[in-house]
């Protein structure tokens, strides 16, 4: 028998007055695992039309628990960071004996997975991707220097308006005013640095982690997100092929994702495993900010047309700039007829040469349909959040095993969620048949060809999914 939810046990409030009438309550906007959340009319508001507010309903946890001892904490720090622009808006809370209830300000939108995986609002939108993400940045820092630090950042818990253009960070159930934690496997595993994972073998030591340095390894997963709507990998340990691929080639996900150059060397900086060594906030603000374009096939359009201009002195070679990228004119552009990219190995290790890791002129990026995996695997307590998110997943899902002439292809992780609709969808790409599969066990080493050979044994082509026109 499945288990019950706690909402399932809860009453439906529409249409009911909260807080001496001066609240009524309209419609359901969502569930969680640990509460509903309504729209809800200030009564009392003077305004003209009046004012609309979220109100999340929850059962009242009894008095000195661990629960009770959490939720006050949640709202304390909500308090704290509440009131910047880029915050959920933390009202006040009340209790009547059975249930507790929160007024956070209302957001139409939805939240920030919605728009990737539903609206597809990113898709080939550079400057909204921009303009969102800066501003999760800036919501961030402002936590940051108020000394609270979220330890939850994911799509699910940054609210949106219907556009995109405004985004508002929510859900404090799991923040922390300690600049260090001990408590590993806090979050979200696909959002998850690998020091907050913690220890892969009983012979490590298990270190405490700088929780400030999580969040922003979290960050670096949703642009990933918000660009080419995949994760990065599942987990960010070494059972994970696609990890230990990126750990073994820095530029690994460029090859296999439609990112630009500038966007490459962003998650670079960020997916840094030694924290001290990862980017600040500030800096990743700024190089955000620079960047010129985010996905792969726009910067081969802009080298396309720049090498259509002729120059005062065609005989003379026009070189590149100091730290620019020399593109390598002997791999093919993506043909999205076939199925997948295939990866070379050469005498037994994994190639790092940007020339010849593909095998030209036959391999293929994946840069279309991409599905994005819910995050509901959150190790989480009762949350004011307005984000439906709830308990941990059975487990990320990978594509279909399915044969594709000699060499696998490689699996970047989806991101999908239920009854999220279609697959998002970029320019060129095919989708993805998923089913699920758990986390591996530890595994003996292997050889560097065996890691990337298994890392690139599962993108095939999908045979359900719907193509943007």
């Amino acid at each position: 028998m499945g288990r019950i939810a706690q909402t399932d046990l809860m009453p439906d409030f529409t249409g009911r007055s909260l807080d001496g009438g001066r609240y009524r309550i309209l419609e359901l906007l969502g569930a969680g695992a640990y509460g509903k959340v309504y729209r809800a009319i200030d009564l009392h508001c003077k305004s003209s039309p009046p004012k609309l507010y979220a109100i999340k309903c929850m059962n009242n946890p009894a008095p000195g628990t661990h629960n009770a001892l959490l939720q006050e904490r949640e709202f304390a720090h909500h308090t704290i960071v509440s009131g910047h622009p880029n915050v959920v808006g933390f009202h006040r809370y009340w209790e009547d004996g059975l249930f507790v209830y929160v007024v956070l300000d209302l957001c139409s939108g939805g939240d920030l997975f919605g728009a990737i995986t539903e609206k597809r609002l990113f898709q080939h939108n550079g400057q909204l991707i921009k303009k969102t993400f800066v501003q999760l940045i800036c919501a961030l820092e402002h936590c940051h220097k108020l000394g609270i630090y979220h330890r939850d950042i994911k799509p699910e818990n940054v609210l949106c308006s219907n556009d995109g253009t405004n985004v508002r960070l929510a859900d404090f159930g799991l923040s922390s005013i300690n600049k260090t934690s001990s408590d590993f496997g806090c979050g979200s595993s696909y959002y998850m640095s690998p020091e907050c994972i913690g220890r892969q073998s009983s012979n490590e030591e298990e270190i405490p982690y700088s929780t400030a340095e999580n969040d922003v390894w979290a960050l670096g997963v949703i642009l990933t997100n918000m660009v080419t709507g995949r994760n990065p990998w599942r987990y960010a340990v070494p059972q994970d092929d696609c990890y230990v691929a990126f750990t073994k080639d820095r530029d690994f996900l460029k090859r296999v994702l439609p990112i630009s150059s500038g966007v490459n060397s962003i998650l670079k900086k960020v997916f840094t495993v030694q924290p001290s060594r990862r980017i600040t906030l500030s800096a990743l603000k700024e190089e955000v900010l620079r960047l010129e374009s985010f996905f792969g096939d726009e910067e081969k359009q802009s080298t396309k047309l720049e090498s259509s201009i002729p120059t005062r002195n065609p005989s003379r070679p026009t070189l590149p700039s100091h730290g620019s990228e020399v593109i390598n004119t002997n791999v093919s552009s993506p043909d999205f007829e076939d199925d997948c990219i295939i990866v070379e190995i050469e005498h037994g290790s994994v190639s790092t040469r940007p020339s010849s890791v593909l095998h030209p002129p036959n391999s293929k990026v994946i840069t279309k349909n991409f599905t994005l995996v819910g995050s509901d695997d959150t190790n989480s307590v009762p949350s004011t959040s307005l984000s439906s998110s709830s308990s941990e997943s059975e487990g990320p899902i990978t594509p279909e095993t399915h044969p594709v002439v000699d060499d696998p292809a490689v699996d970047i992780p989806d991101i999908s969620g239920e009854g999220l609709g279609p697959a998002a969808d970029f320019a060129g790409v095919q989708p993805l048949v998923i089913t699920k599969e758990r986390i591996v066990s530890p595994q003996k080493s292997r050889r560097p060809a065996d890691i990337l050979r298994s890392a690139v044994q599962r993108i095939k082509i999908l045979s359900k999914g719907e193509a943007y026109a």
